[in-house]
């Protein structure tokens, strides 16, 4: 478990931070973390971050969220013993969809490794159709963020 660093009690930006332990299966030949195994690093801290803004995990049989677009950017390679925090924001709220951005933050100098832009659509599970976002969920959200845009208000 990372301590706590002054990047979580101060950084303007985020308001969630997630320690990911890289695992040796995460390596590739090149002796870093593979360019895929990124998004599984930014899949479980975005489960952490709704976990801990909606004060329970996300249901999979209700109103739930999918992944409709991602782009990762990789700054610099990380290596299997490094210690990383996930950083990760709600930047924008539309209709039916959020955008989240994410950080791979090498510790404990806090340099940026990796960074994601995602765009997660409101769906009703039981009819496979997008719904717009809960209420509760964007109060929820706007209360915990610093700093969150609306598309459609």
């Amino acid at each position: 478990m990372l301590k706590k660093t002054n990047k979580e009690e101060n950084d303007p930006e985020f308001s969630h931070f997630t320690p990911v332990n890289i695992r040796f299966n995460d390596i590739d030949i090149m002796g870093h973390v593979n360019n895929a195994v990124f998004q599984d690093y930014f899949d479980y801290a975005r489960l952490s971050y709704f976990s801990k803004v909606f004060g329970e995990p996300l249901s999979w049989d209700s109103i739930t969220l999918i992944l409709a677009h991602i782009c990762i950017d990789y700054h610099q390679t990380v290596h299997l013993n490094d210690e990383i925090l996930i950083a990760s924001k709600i930047a924008l709220i539309g209709n039916k969809s959020l955008q989240m951005t994410q950080e791979v933050h090498k510790m404990p100098e806090k340099k940026l490794m990796a960074s994601s832009h995602a765009v997660l659509v409101s769906i009703d599970a039981a009819s496979n159709c997008s719904v717009s976002v809960p209420e509760k969920w964007k109060e929820r959200i706007t209360a915990f963020e610093k700093k969150v845009g609306f598309k459609y208000r």
